[in-house]
């Protein structure tokens, strides 16, 4: 049998050792803690640059898009001068015959011949709105539409259908479909 030393002397071993693979134990899950921290550290780090890349990628593709709009409305903003200027340039020419009209000596020039020539710049002037897409809208005769007309009196004229433009006081005008003036009319009752 053991002695009462000897039992002691092997508990404490048995404790010591009981001890050690604790503190191993307790060494092992610090180890594997830690190892998940760094694991857990580094996954944070790769997806924080993931996420500042995406950060990137999104701001330069909204400066992108503001750069591509402030482009087409340069483009749009230049067209619209263009069209303009053309439209200037048509009108030069009606300008001209307006002044040498005006300016040429009037006493060797009939009223007939001062007539003729202002009825051949209206008819130019006429056929450049048209090219621009610009007419006059047909109203005497035509039933009265409040689509195209503006009805500033009524009459009462037995002989003409009833609701029908008889007189008009102010020529309206449309480009292309929109009305730009509506045609100021008398209406039969």
């Amino acid at each position: 049998m053991m002695d009462v030393k000897e039992k002691k002397h092997v508990k404490e071993k048995e404790v010591e050792a009981k001890k050690s693979t604790r503190s191993k134990s307790v060494a092992v899950k610090k180890t594997t803690r830690t190892s998940k921290i760094n694991e857990l550290n580094k996954e944070i780090e790769k997806l924080t640059n993931e996420l500042n890349e995406l950060k990137d990628k999104y701001l330069r593709t909204i400066a992108e898009f503001d750069n591509y709009k402030k482009r087409k409305d340069k483009e749009l903003l230049g067209i619209i001068e263009r069209a303009n200027e053309q439209f200037c340039l048509e009108l030069l020419p009606i300008i001209d015959d307006f002044e040498r009209s005006l300016n040429s000596e009037t006493k060797r020039k009939s009223f007939k011949s001062l007539k003729q020539g202002i009825e051949f710049i209206y008819q130019k002037f006429i056929s450049v709105l048209k090219k621009q897409g610009i007419e006059a809208i047909e109203a005497i005769g035509q039933q009265f539409d409040p689509q195209l007309h503006e009805a500033v009196m009524q009459v009462e004229d037995t002989e003409k259908p009833s609701n029908t433009v008889v007189d008009e006081a102010l020529k309206g005008y449309r480009l292309k479909k929109k009305v730009l003036r509506y045609s100021q009319v008398v209406v039969n009752k």
